[in-house]
């Protein structure tokens, strides 16, 4: 065997990162290009050959004598995944950003934003994994799009926001020093994120030197990593990379290289295979168990493993179906074309792979062809925890659970049918963890029920679980940055839910650690007995004992309470194991608890249907935020002849102003919260259909919705006072047909004053009736969502990615509202109007796309910001199948109450809490004066309740009388 040292080799690879499009291929290929010329990639539609970078490249440059490794990362999405299957602690981070994308980014949403989508976003794959990376290198692109001054501008504000992004993660880092990973790079460099060294901008086609000033970059960042390369080492280099097959064994790649070169040690060997790995030659995971055998060393049939797992658009289904060949299954089950067909819409409608189907595609599309090839394939991909299974489902044999593809989502946590339940939430801070992370914990949330026995259920933004009369639910958000756990059974297994909860959570974490050291959870709990009470602001445990805070705090001796024990919660006496972790419980210890929470839920209403405890939780924090609420106390004893403080004007009420410091510091985090303009905020439309016609033209003076007009002055005076504009002032929208809503609408959506606006308000009142149906003039149904439809982000651009909010006020019920009067009833009640048939689904299709359905294929996917769906609040006073109550002298239930509760909290609550507060109010409102007065106008036995169906991205606050700080001169 030959010995000595042969060339020097750099023991690094160079990440190459940034948004699709953004000019990473094309920066290679110039790098590599030995005419000094710049090459652009052609990815237009006429293109000869499709140039975007598929999962990723690995591509050599060699300067000065040294091959240099770039890994190519594809910028989708759906790509993210391969940077942990790819990259090792010896990187060397590029990010490349261009102009143009963050031009447009900047103007869709903040400045902030488009500096984390377009660079820190990316950072995170590195940076959180390995905390003790150095400094990335910048590379501008696009630079021929912009005059020289505006580039520059552009340039300085990206360097200014990544600076002040860094600042904030420092920031956070030393209130936590101790506990978890710091990133080196961020606390030590004076110039901030990016050294001024490392940054480049490129773009003109004769300014090549700089390219060249690239180079001698990076290859002085490898100095550090450049070793001379022994003669052993390029031979045994060549061997593994000259074999055939995708992928060996250890002990076969010892076998052979022992036959060609001589007496060689398997730990030689994996010292090799490190260096081969770490200069991406090859994929080895050393330290992973299932795959520490295996050698892959066609990195490009992984490549192409990794291809057929993420894509699974129609036309490319339609393509593979068309080339379909019968084929056996590992049972000897011949799959026909039918069944075939039957697993692809089976896995488009719930993301549930069966075997045969998944076993197929990698068979006919890589070279893992073989049954052991397969089996190891899909061991790659459940170790990334990418899939889950097997498990059984209807087709009698094996299904993988693929989160990312699963189309419904959990809106909330359901607690109707359960006992009692206990909320862990946790909120990573620092850099963003990957997206993909957080499908990657619903799989360890699922590898920790194998029983078959276990009941699963998953979504695309988590999966609950159903075991042994225990419920727990994984929710993730990856816009917030936060995981919600809950786990729910009868009261008296509380001990048992506290040993789940707790194993789940801290699982669920050290797996998260374990791969991102430097992503910092902080978990918080809640209180059972404020949940059981619907507190909007449950008492909660910051950290608490039993928690992995990191991979250096491992919880130890936690404390645990006894079945007896009690504690104070808003001065109430409660059992401690509502709020701490119990120990296992004796037969009394838990019969006292279930006894306690069955009082609880009896006595949480008082005789009037007033919940004592959240009318106390929601008055203290209140006055904590400079707010008062004194007229909650008349709730129970309103009379016919008192409908006060619900006064019929709002003239005399004044509107908080934003005082709390807490809330004034989220005004510039667009992070979390919506940025709001100044000094308008955004427009208000309101459509009121007060009076009803006949298509001869003849009023049905019975379906006058009188007191409307109330409703109209009330919210148009109280978002007047918040700082909106309101449309059609002059001439307000009132009795109009479908034609003219729709027009109106459509008009409204043009207004050029959008452009610089941060929301907008749309309120509709009339009839209406279930399905989201409400009546124009000629009492002819308009379905909500073609109005929605109006305001998606594709039709109404000037607000996409800005919050727009629906009030919907009409009934949702078979029997429409019709004037019942509240002071007297008014004696012209009508039957609903008939509704005619709705448009064909097909007709509407394009409206609110379902879940299941995919995009048209000429729809670019790289032209995506927003999707229609998001950034919507809508809200309407009543539950399916119930009409909402209003009153000819005073107005509705839900407006007034509305119109109060916003001019009272809107200055410390964001709209989400808004809205669970009035849904409290009119809720209690319609059930005390019920009682009190046996009026069923008011809504009788059935209570006036709103329904509220949020798609936020992110916390809507108006911040009242607050403009932000206020830059000194």
């Amino acid at each position: 065997m030959a010995k000595g040292s042969g060339k020097n080799l750099p023991f690094v690879t160079i990440a190459v990162l940034g948004n699709t499009m953004a000019g990473k291929t094309s920066l290679i290929k110039t790098l590599q290009n030995p005419d000094r010329k710049r090459i652009l990639t052609n990815r237009s539609p006429e293109a000869a050959k499709n140039e975007i970078t598929k999962v990723f490249n690995i591509e050599e440059v060699e300067v000065d004598g040294i091959a240099l490794r770039l890994i190519d990362m594809g910028g989708q999405e759906v790509y993210h995944i391969t940077y942990q299957l790819t990259l090792r602690q010896n990187c060397i981070p590029v990010i490349v950003v261009n102009m143009q994308q963050y031009e447009q980014t900047s103007a869709e949403s903040t400045r902030d934003e488009a500096v984390r989508k377009l660079a820190f976003d990316y950072m995170s794959h590195l940076y959180l994994a390995n905390p003790v990376l150095g400094a990335p290198k910048l590379i501008f692109t696009h630079k021929d799009k912009f005059e020289n001054v505006r580039f520059q501008k552009l340039k300085k504000c990206f360097l200014e926001v990544s600076n002040k992004l860094c600042k904030k993660i420092v920031e956070e880092e030393k209130a936590l020093e101790g506990d978890f990973a710091q990133i080196q790079h961020f606390s030590k460099s004076p110039e901030g994120v990016f050294p001024r060294v490392n940054i480049y901008e490129v773009g003109i086609d004769d300014e090549y030197d700089i390219f060249d000033l690239i180079k001698k970059s990076l290859l002085e960042s490898s100095h550090h990593f450049i070793k001379p390369l022994p003669l052993v080492w390029e031979e045994v280099n060549q061997r593994v990379m000259s074999m055939q097959s995708a992928y060996s064994t250890i002990d076969e790649t010892l076998d052979a290289l022992q036959a060609e070169l001589g007496q060689i040690e398997q730990n030689q060997l994996k010292t090799i295979l490190t260096y081969m790995h770490d200069c991406g030659k090859v994929l080895w995971y050393e330290n992973i168990g299932s795959l520490e055998q295996y050698i892959f060393h066609k990195i490009k049939e992984v490549t192409k493993l990794l291809c057929v797992f993420y894509h699974h658009e129609q036309d490319i289904w339609q393509k593979r179906i068309e080339k379909f060949q019968p084929y056996y299954s590992e049972d000897e089950i011949c799959i026909e074309k039918q069944d075939f067909e039957e697993f692809v819409n089976y896995f488009c409608e719930t993301g549930l792979m069966v075997q045969s189907l998944l076993l197929y595609l990698i068979k006919t599309e890589t070279s893992f062809s073989s049954p052991t090839d397969m089996r190891i394939a899909v061991c790659l991909l459940k170790t990334f925890r990418l899939l889950y299974g097997p498990l059984y489902e209807e087709f009698k044999e094996p299904c993988f659970i693929i989160p990312p593809f699963a189309n419904k989502y959990f809106n909330s946590f359901d607690s109707s049918q359960k006992n009692m339940y206990l909320k862990v939430e946790t909120h990573f801070n620092g850099l963003a963890l990957p997206q993909y992370v957080y499908h990657q914990m619903t799989v360890g949330l699922l590898e920790l029920f194998p029983d078959d026995f276990a009941v699963l259920h998953v979504k695309r933004n988590g999966a609950n679980v159903y075991q042994d009369g225990i419920y727990t639910q994984l929710m993730h958000d990856y816009k917030h940055r936060k995981i919600l756990l809950y786990v729910s059974s009868d009261a008296a297994n509380i001990s048992k839910m506290w040993e789940k909860i707790i194993a789940t959570a801290n699982n669920i974490l050290k797996n998260v650690l374990e791969t991102w050291p430097a992503s910092r959870p902080v978990t918080t709990s809640f209180c059972a007995h404020c949940l059981l009470l619907g507190h909007t602001c449950p008492k909660k445990v910051l950290r608490p004992q039993w928690c992995l805070r990191s991979l250096k705090h491992q919880p130890k001796n936690v404390q645990l309470c006894s079945g007896f024990s009690t504690t104070l919660c808003n001065d109430e006496e409660i059992p401690s194991a509502l709020i701490y972790p119990c120990g296992p419980l004796s037969r009394d210890e838990a019969h006292s608890i279930k006894e306690h929470v069955n009082q609880l839920k009896q006595n949480s209403f008082n005789d009037n249907g007033k919940p004592q405890q959240v009318l106390k939780t929601l008055m203290e924090d209140d006055n904590m935020s400079e707010c008062s609420d004194v007229e909650e106390e008349g709730y129970a004893d309103f009379t016919k002849d008192d409908l006060e403080p619900f006064i019929s004007m709002v003239d005399g009420m004044k509107l908080r102003p934003t005082n709390n410091e807490r809330v004034r510091q989220l005004f510039d985090d667009h992070r979390q919260v919506y940025a709001m303009s100044d000094p308008v905020r955004g427009r208000v439309m309101i459509i009121n259909i007060e009076r009803f016609f006949r298509d001869d033209g003849s009023e049905l003076t019975k379906a006058t919705r009188h007191g409307s007009y109330i409703d109209y002055y009330n919210i148009s005076k109280l978002f007047k006072d918040m700082g909106f504009i309101v449309a059609n002032e002059d001439d307000p929208l009132f009795d109009l047909s479908k034609q003219e809503i729709l027009s109106e609408v459509r008009k409204e959506t043009t207004h050029r004053d959008h452009k610089d606006l941060g929301m907008f308000i749309l309120v509709i009142m009339s009839h209406g009736t279930s399905g989201n149906i409400f009546y124009d003039k000629y009492c002819k149904p308009v379905n909500l969502s073609e109005v929605k439809d109006l305001l998606s982000a594709s039709k109404f651009s000037t607000m996409a990615g800005k919050p727009k909010l629906i009030i919907f006020h009409a009934c949702s019920g078979s029997r429409a509202d019709f004037g019942n009067a509240v002071q007297s009833q008014s004696p012209d009640t009508v039957s609903p109007p008939t509704p005619t048939p709705l448009p064909s689904s097909s007709a509407t299709a394009g409206s609110e796309s379902s879940a299941g359905q995919h995009v048209s294929p000429n729809i670019h996917f790289d032209r995506f910001t927003h999707l229609d769906a998001d950034d919507f609040y809508i809200v309407k006073p009543s539950t399916e199948t119930y009409k909402a109550g209003r009153n000819e002298n005073y107005g509705t239930w839900f407006i007034r109450i509305l119109v109060a509760t916003f001019y009272r909290h809107s200055c410390h609550r964001d709209v989400s809490e808004l809205f669970r507060i009035i849904q409290d109010r009119v809720r209690r409102v319609s059930i005390a004066y019920c009682k009190k007065t046996g009026d069923e106008a008011a809504g009788g036995n059935v209570p006036n309740c709103q329904e509220c169906t949020f798609t936020h991205l992110r916390k809507l606050f108006f911040f009242p009388k607050f403009h932000g700080r206020q830059l000194p001169q």
